[in-house]
């Protein structure tokens, strides 16, 4: 894992060079998914961002959520924390849209079919609307966790975003029962801190 970010590290600070032409900003997301009286998971993400020519943005990212459930009917409860860090990419374009990529390794406390297995890769697709309010750019995207989708849920655990899966694909024969499509809701603010 260390070894991960090491990279990660090393890859950006080839750009430093290029800071002149480069601005930076600081990005904050909120992750609140499924938020009840059951659970839900509260958190999110600090990102730096390096911005060239006010279309490409690029840097590292540090995720931290904190997921919660409780059965009142049964009397059970349960935490967990989920953690990691990787690195996004975003093209903005036409002032009000974005596509992008982010790529994260994060520490999985759904390990339910291999229990040793303690981080699970991510690897999110997507886009939505970008728009620059002066003092703040707003992110508003849906992303696919193309990582999660390819893989075999009977032998490898679920991924630690799971719990964010926001749409569900039903079995006509048996509406109880069904399977979430790996889409995730993601909302940033990113800060400017020079121009």
């Amino acid at each position: 894992m260390i070894r991960f970010y090491c990279v990660i590290l090393f890859v950006l600070s080839s750009f430093v060079g290029q800071a002149q032409t480069l601005s930076h900003e600081i990005g904050v997301e909120i992750q609140a998914a499924t938020v009840s009286t059951n659970g839900g998971t509260i958190g999110g993400a600090v990102k730096w961002a390096l911005v060239e020519d006010e279309t490409v943005a690029f840097g590292p990212s540090f995720r931290y959520q904190y997921l919660f459930s409780q059965n009142q009917y049964l009397g059970t409860e349960s935490r967990a924390h989920l953690y990691g860090g990787g690195g996004f990419l975003h093209y903005r374009f036409l002032d009000w849209f974005f596509l992008g990529t982010e790529i994260e390794v994060l520490k999985n406390p759904y390990r339910t079919v291999k229990p040793q297995k303690e981080w699970k890769l991510t690897a999110l697709l997507g886009g939505g609307v970008s728009h620059d309010f002066g003092a703040v750019r707003l992110n508003l995207g849906i992303l696919y966790d193309v990582a999660d989708a390819v893989s075999d849920p009977l032998t490898s655990n679920p991924s630690p975003l799971s719990s964010g899966y926001f749409m569900q694909v039903k079995n006509p024969n048996n509406p109880n029962v069904g399977k979430y499509i790996p889409l995730i809701y993601r909302v940033a603010f990113f800060f400017p801190l020079s121009r």
